[in-house]
């Protein structure tokens, strides 16, 4: 019996699935909470198409994230087949791109001096390609990344010789107290399980370990523009920082401030130091709970204010 609403069946058939996966309502990544309150029903399904992928917004911390999930296996076949061709209508990165990798590696490279100024072991979760590595290769870094992009990593790992493979982040194998740098540079939004993925990060990071997570950050325009259905959860600066705390980071500086240049406007950062302990659950509810948090009016406001000053364009 199939028990999918009829948005759901739509949307199956707009990625082009073969197979009819059954979606069920989320609980917030952050706090696990099932309550919520939907914020926007109808989001992009690509450039001028909209349709109902409803996203929520969390009573408890005000994270916003999709009201429905689907299970492991479609994300595989999403990444690994749908995604490039939908958004980009290309499997292939081009020059452009590679290039712009690149040089954002460049920056994050000189703007990590100041926080780890020796080389060590570092690894890129959600690389892509795997160009963003190559400034820190060249400076003497052990590099890994991974992806679950079978196009992009095999350009990146036969065409360019890059430490990239393909796999999704909740399936890597790492060794324990190994790292001391990790970046995900957006790749938290897309992931099935960023709390599973994090929590490998934390088993196999050294105490003082930098961690980097940028992700979309404010919209810059109107929500149905914003919102779309590759993003499967948006974080703010105060989500950003919450999650990092629930897997034993420290953060040390969250900003809006382009630390990997300017080709993408409105992202946000926050960069964490490992503590070498993870926070009880007992805990991290009290920390959100005596305030660490955001109220869905404020969330659902910074929204209606962009709708607003786009309508007035």
């Amino acid at each position: 019996m199939d028990k999918n609403p009829n948005f759901i069946k739509k949307y199956l058939k707009f990625v082009g699935s073969k197979e009819n996966f059954v979606a069920k309502e989320a609980k917030c990544d952050v706090c696990g909470s099932y309550d919520n309150k939907v914020i926007r029903e109808k989001i992009s399904w690509n450039n001028d198409r909209f349709g109902i992928l409803p996203v929520c917004c969390c009573n408890v911390c005000g994270f916003i994230f999709q009201k429905y999930k689907f299970n492991k296996r479609f994300y595989q076949l999403f990444y690994s087949e749908y995604y490039r061709k939908i958004i980009f209508n290309d499997i292939i990165p081009s020059s452009t791109f590679i290039k712009d990798q690149e040089s954002r590696g460049k920056k994050l490279f000189q703007f990590l001096k100041k926080y780890n100024s020796k080389s060590g072991n570092m690894i890129d979760v959600g690389s892509g390609i795997g160009t963003m590595l190559k400034p820190f290769l060249k400076k003497g870094w052990n590099c890994e990344g991974n992806d679950p992009d079978f196009h992009f990593v095999n350009y990146g790992k036969y065409k360019l010789k890059l430490p990239v493979e393909c796999l999704q982040a909740e399936d890597m194998q790492i060794k324990k107290n190994y790292y001391d740098l990790i970046i995900i540079m957006g790749s938290l939004e897309h992931c099935y399980d960023p709390n599973k993925v994090l929590s490998k990060c934390e088993k196999s990071s050294k105490k003082n370990a930098l961690l980097v997570l940028e992700a979309r950050g404010d919209p810059q325009s109107n929500s149905r523009n914003y919102f779309n259905h590759n993003h499967h959860r948006y974080f703010s600066k105060n989500s950003l920082e919450l999650i990092m705390i629930k897997h034993g980071w420290m953060p040390i500086l969250t900003t809006s401030y382009p630390i990997t240049g300017p080709t993408r406007k409105g992202g946000i950062y926050c960069i964490g130091r490992y503590t070498g302990k993870k926070i009880s659950a007992k805990s991290f509810r009290s920390l959100i709970l005596s305030g660490k948090k955001e109220s869905f009016d404020t969330v659902d406001f910074r929204f209606k204010y962009h709708d607003y000053t786009d309508s007035k364009k």
